[in-house]
């Protein structure tokens, strides 16, 4: 009888393309046949997606995989000895190991972009404490939301729009913190970094700040042209008001 990938590790050696083509087409009938595993299949999707789409400031530790590999490899050397008292129909074929190996290097990679996508998503997602919620607006009916939490590594503002016009090349937009007493002539503003809308002028974007919102509780967004002036030009595209 052919040996078989252990039904836990062929969907993660599935996603990693490890599969021969005749391997790869008996996952995809049982996924299509079995809702269980075609739910299995949809949740490491989605923590793959979700390690694709992790920002700089909390990506996965370098090496992490290849640790995992290793620790695999000891583990089995320790376990040696106890696996030749067992007989060879108690345990898996060694001929698996690589793409056991494989699935769990992939499942704790999964598992550290989910802690990461938990830092990055929606207003729903990070921990720590919700300290503003920011509605912001322009004359001509463009809407954005911000939320400003305080976490574990300061501060995380959460910035979506869904209408920001595209700007012309190299020129982009910033965000702002300011201030009660901030003015064309006294600016009094703090920048939470600089984004770009997509094709189709939506923008889903995350910021690390070290400002009290507080003291800055208000929120601007302004676009900037690419010459290098940090300071901002007004008047601001949008703006939220006072808490």
């Amino acid at each position: 009888m052919a040996e078989r990938i252990p039904p836990d590790a062929d969907l993660a050696a599935y996603l990693l393309g490890q599969l021969e083509p005749g391997e790869r087409a008996r996952v995809e009938q049982e996924v299509a046949a079995d809702p269980a595993r075609r739910a299995a299949l949809t949740e490491l999707e989605g923590a793959a997606e979700m390690l694709k789409r992790a920002a700089a400031p909390f990506e996965v530790p370098a090496g992490l995989e290849a640790r995992t590999f290793r620790a695999l490899e000891r583990a089995i050397a320790e376990d040696d000895t106890e696996q030749r008292s067992t007989s060879r129909a108690a345990r898996p074929s060694r001929r698996w190991l690589p793409r056991l190996a494989l699935a769990g290097g992939l499942a704790v990679v999964l598992a550290a972009a989910v802690f990461a996508g938990s830092q990055l998503s929606g207003d729903d997602g990070p921990p720590g404490t919700v300290e503003l919620t920011a509605n912001l607006s322009a004359p001509n009916g463009e809407q954005a939301k911000a939320v400003v939490r305080e976490t574990g590594i300061g501060r995380v503002v959460s910035f979506d729009s869904s209408d920001l016009p595209i700007l012309p090349k190299g020129d982009y937009y910033a965000l702002w913190f300011v201030g009660p007493g901030d003015s064309p002539e006294t600016p009094d503003r703090i920048s939470a970094g600089t984004f770009h809308p997509d094709p189709k002028g939506r923008s889903e974007v995350r910021f690390a700040a070290a400002v009290d919102p507080s003291k800055y509780p208000v929120l601007a967004v302004t676009s900037e042209k690419g010459d290098g002036d940090p300071a901002p030009t007004l008047p601001d595209v949008l703006r939220s008001t006072p808490q």
